[in-house]
């Protein structure tokens, strides 16, 4: 049996597909930060953060998504978001 498909569903289809097209940075909803962030959060290095998440996100702790951001030379590019799975 199919998925019943609604507008609201092809509506967003669309959005991210012209988003993707024109190459827009994503809004990053609140409570997401890039490894970066948490490691300024934290107080601890970039590399160690990247670490804590990456175990994080395996058991469970942390949710990972990339979202397409301004990353300095490159332009917009897809950039790895964690937020704490409440």
């Amino acid at each position: 049996m199919a998925a019943k498909r609604t507008e609201m569903d092809s509506a967003e289809l669309l959005k991210q597909l012209r988003r993707a097209i024109a190459n827009q940075p994503e809004e990053v909803p609140e409570g997401w930060k890039t490894a970066y962030q948490w490691s300024l959060t934290w107080g601890i290095t970039n590399n160690a953060a990247g670490i804590l998440l990456s175990k994080s996100v395996k058991t469970g702790l942390i949710e990972a998504k990339k979202f397409r951001v301004i990353s300095g030379c490159r332009g917009v590019y897809p950039v790895v978001h964690y937020r704490q799975i409440k």
